[in-house]
């Protein structure tokens, strides 16, 4: 089966639109794919239409940002978008989205980086403001080469995440969001966190018995020890198996392509 369960869109800070992605999907010849965006569930709808135009299934997801220790996300899949309670923490994320991309400016100009702050809410356009928003503008102005250099120089140190990083919730109470709009809760590239595999283990099976759902362990940079590891882990605790990309677009994650076969 070609299958691709974890996508972004410009919904949050992909390159393409939920209608792109969903022609892209049946381009590509996917028997599902799922619109996973940071912290909204803006872009479902539109996906759905375009799916059902395309004859084929789109999966409604969500990727809720949670930190323990350090920032682990949570997939949300087969969720109510118009769920109350869901749309009202979204709201308030992305409210608190803007206040960190405020807080990028301050520190950026620390650096003496000057930020201009009306053509990162253009680069934005309707999406919440994130990293990848910046990392563009850094790039359009010459201070990098490419994106990822951005991260690496700037968006993804110490320094920067002490200045900026915003109050997340637990990862369980992502997961009872998760429940409570109607879906299942998938811990999202494990193999990415930063945790010694002793503590990543005992995260998981502390997920697990607060309701965890499933598990992604084919991820396109899950090492093969890796993704066999965590499939014998989701065996031994129950634990539902998903696939994913995590496509941004190629401007975004030139390195990440859309769809996996499984």
């Amino acid at each position: 089966m070609k299958l691709d369960l974890h996508i972004h869109t410009t919904a949050s800070d992909g390159q393409y639109t939920p209608s792109e992605i969903a022609a892209k999907a049946a381009q590509l010849g996917l028997s599902v794919f799922a619109i996973t965006d940071h912290d909204t569930v803006a872009g479902i709808a539109e996906g759905r239409r375009a799916a059902e135009k395309l004859g084929i299934f789109m999966l409604s997801g969500i990727e809720i940002s949670t930190f323990d220790k350090e920032e682990i996300h949570m997939l949300g899949y087969g969720i109510e978008e118009t769920n109350a309670r869901l749309l009202f923490w979204c709201r308030a994320f992305a409210a608190e989205r803007e206040g960190r991309g405020r807080k990028m400016c301050d520190y950026l100009a620390g650096l003496g980086i000057s930020v201009d702050w009306d053509e990162i809410l253009e680069i934005a356009g309707e999406a919440n403001i994130s990293r990848p928003h910046f990392a563009a503008y850094l790039q359009r102005h010459g201070y990098v080469r490419e994106r990822k250099e951005a991260f690496q120089k700037y968006l993804d140190t110490p320094e920067f995440h002490r200045a900026t990083d915003r109050t997340l919730p637990t990862p369980e109470e992502a997961i009872d969001l998760i429940h409570q709009a109607g879906g299942r809760a998938v811990l999202a590239h494990p193999g990415l966190l930063k945790m010694s595999d002793e503590n990543q283990e005992r995260l998981i099976r502390r997920c697990r018995e607060h309701g965890l759902d499933g598990l992604e362990c084919y991820y396109g940079k899950h090492t093969k020890e890796q993704t066999s590891y965590y499939l014998g882990l989701a065996k031994e605790l129950g634990l539902m198996v998903t696939a994913g990309s995590d496509f941004h677009g190629e401007k975004v994650k030139p390195d990440v392509k859309l769809g996996m076969e499984r």
